[in-house]
């Protein structure tokens, strides 16, 4: 959802059983935790994609054919765990990094506003990330140039993703923060409290 349709929503959206308030702002902060659990995944992807970078640029420099097939593997090994952290990256059922999960949606106000953020595929994969093999080690330039650019891509694609989880985050706050406004919260003693007008 645009950041203008969400602040209509806001704006807009009717609180009136309170039921439906509560359950409602449980299912907002429940979206925010799925969001910041995925941006934690993702900080790592981008800390790794850093490492495959940087290790790319030592291999191309490096003389020794030993060191070049030993960077080449650790290349391969940081880049093979962009799939296992998009495998255990799951928020009970919700998995936004394996690009076969369901969106993350919210349904709103009463002008049904929904909020949708869909998958993103973080495996390096074809369908993901677009990353090639180093299949001749890092003495190849064609492929080495093949996979630093793929590389430097992916970053800016994750970058963007992380962006965007954080703004949402932020946004989707927001809106509990209504709720929690117009409803009755109840404390760890199991206390009620009035909303504070």
């Amino acid at each position: 959802m645009e950041p203008a349709a969400l602040d209509r929503a806001l704006r807009h959206a009717a609180w009136r059983a309170p039921r439906v308030e509560r359950k409602k702002f449980t299912e907002v902060y429940s979206a925010v935790r799925t969001l910041e659990r995925t941006a934690a995944y993702v900080d790592q992807a981008l800390e790794r994609l850093a490492e495959v970078a940087e290790a790319l640029r030592i291999g191309q420099t490096t003389e020794h054919d030993l060191m070049r097939g030993l960077q080449a593997a650790r290349i391969e090994e940081v880049l093979d765990s962009l799939d296992r952290l998009s495998k255990i990256a799951a928020d009970g059922k919700l998995n936004l990094l394996h690009g076969e999960s369901d969106s993350l949606y919210l349904d709103f106000g009463h002008e049904a506003f929904r909020y949708v953020l869909p998958p993103f595929d973080l495996r390096r994969g074809p369908k993901g990330l677009n990353i090639p093999h180093l299949k001749d080690g890092v003495e190849n330039s064609s492929d080495v140039q093949a996979v630093s650019q793929a590389v430097k891509l992916a970053h800016v694609r994750v970058s963007q993703f992380a962006a965007r989880l954080s703004h949402d985050a932020g946004m989707l706050v927001r809106m509990a923060n209504t709720y929690e406004a117009d409803i009755s919260v109840e404390t760890a003693e199991g206390v009620t409290h009035a909303p504070v007008d």
